[in-house]
């Protein structure tokens, strides 16, 4: 079966032959065609590619030639680049040097203006021209740098300032007055050293606000002898004057006195109980004073001439003549005793201390009260000095230790207190010593003249 397969098919093949044999002749002959085209082809991509290949040969080398020349370029610029960072770093030491130089004198002239202004802030001739304050201050700021117009004009206020303090100056212009209003004032200036001024019929002496420029007239007021002295010389009726040749200090001393009156009141409000205090002691002390200078008497001689009368059994004139001095304790004591004649000696000892008895509460009349407000003055100002603490420490809670012109006021307080209240102790308590040992005498010889009255009735009875 398989070999008839074999043989069918090779007797097809056989068939057909003739024709597949045409038709592979047209294939080879269409194959050596395309072969030959794409032969010529090739040849002309070959001419292609070698021509450029040629172009790109050429040109490499171009750029090789190019990059040799920039190289060469490279390194001339570098060693210019290398020239100039040495000019760079030649120039930056000259500038360092020029600049170090440059700071010298500008830090020089800045010194220079900061003299001249604190010379300025204290200057009298700054009234006429304030606003040099400001261009003073101007040349300390570290931006700005002087220049040449700055330095000339620097030197020029220093010869304006030199040549003021050689000058006596009179003008009309503005002054702070002691009430601290701005009024317009006669103004004389003497130099650098002393500001006069004459606002209405007020005279005194002037001194300049050191921040704004302003003439302020001293809160001081000058003595009578020194605003004569200050008038005659604006008058021109006198050559001499009163002057602070210290630059302005005796003036800011002058000004800072307060009156005792100024220095009661920084004491606060327990003042007024602590010059209550002083005021009534004062009037019992006058009144003491006053008592036991009208109760003193002579009595020596007042009970020689009692025993002798009472001796010569004259009673009646013994009587007229203790009645002589009338209202004095030894007086009304020697009375009461002449009053119990004929009576026995213990009656009339007894009837002599009875009125000696009464006598001594006249005698010691306020003395206890001085004695308590001797105890209570220093009490009161013990108290205004815890009151003064506390204030300041309530200051030093609020506002810190920073500033102490804000403890000023508690600490004057707690000090001027206590600085009233010995004050008006001392004085009570030495004058309360004084008028009780002044007593203690008047009541000595009143029991003295007692003591001899008796005997002498004792006498005169037996």
């Amino acid at each position: 079966m398989r070999r008839g397969l074999v043989l069918l098919t090779l007797l097809g093949l056989a068939c057909a032959a003739p024709a597949l044999a045409a038709d592979f002749n047209r294939a080879a002959g269409q194959v050596k065609r395309d072969l030959a085209q794409a032969q010529a082809e090739r040849a002309r991509t070959a001419q292609q590619v070698a021509a450029e290949k040629a172009q790109m040969q050429a040109r490499v080398l171009g750029l090789k030639k190019e990059l040799a020349a920039e190289n060469q370029r490279l390194q001339g610029v570098r060693r210019q680049l290398s020239q100039a960072s040495q000019q760079r770093a030649a120039l930056g030491q000259r500038l360092a040097a020029a600049t170090g130089d440059l700071k010298e004198l500008a830090g020089q002239v800045r010194s220079a203006a900061r003299d001249l202004l604190s010379l300025a802030e204290r200057s009298p001739a700054t009234a006429e021209e304030p606003a040099r304050l400001e261009e003073l201050r101007a040349y300390l700021s570290k931006s700005r740098f002087p220049g040449l117009q700055d330095i000339d004009r620097l030197f020029g206020l220093y010869l304006g300032e030199i040549a003021s303090s050689g000058q006596i100056k009179r003008r009309r212009g503005p002054l702070v007055d002691r009430a601290g209003r701005q009024v317009q004032a006669e103004i004389l200036r003497l130099g650098p050293f002393t500001t006069l001024y004459r606002q209405g019929g007020e005279v005194g002496l002037a001194t300049l606000g050191a921040g704004s420029g302003r003439l302020l007239a001293i809160a001081g007021r000058p003595d009578w002898g020194a605003r004569r002295s200050i008038g005659r010389y604006l008058d021109g009726r006198s050559a001499a004057v009163v002057m602070d040749i210290s630059g302005g200090g005796a003036l800011r001393q002058l000004s800072r006195q307060e009156s005792l009156w100024e220095h009661l009141l920084s004491g606060g409000p327990l003042v007024w109980p602590i010059l209550l205090v002083g005021l009534a002691a004062l009037v019992l002390v006058i009144e003491r004073l006053v008592f036991l200078r009208r109760v003193r008497a002579n009595t020596d001689e007042l009970m020689a001439a009692v025993a002798g009368l009472v001796a010569a059994g004259d009673i009646a004139g013994a009587l007229r003549a203790a009645e002589s001095q009338p209202g004095r304790p030894t007086s009304n004591v020697l009375q009461a005793g002449l009053s119990l004649r004929g009576n026995s000696p213990e009656v009339i000892e007894s009837g002599l201390s009875e009125a000696m008895l009464r006598e001594l509460p006249r005698l010691e009349r306020f003395l206890t009260a001085l004695k308590v407000l001797a105890a209570v003055a220093p009490l009161l100002g013990l108290l205004g000095t815890v009151t003064g603490m506390i204030n300041t420490f309530q200051v030093i809670t609020v506002f810190g230790t920073g500033d102490p012109r804000l403890m000023a006021g508690g600490i004057s307080e707690a000090l001027v207190t206590t600085e009233l209240g010995l004050a008006v102790a001392i004085p009570i308590l030495v004058l309360a010593a004084l008028l009780s040992r002044r007593a203690q005498r008047i009541a000595s010889d009143m029991e003295e003249k007692a003591m001899a009255l008796s005997a002498a009735l004792i006498k005169a009875g037996g």
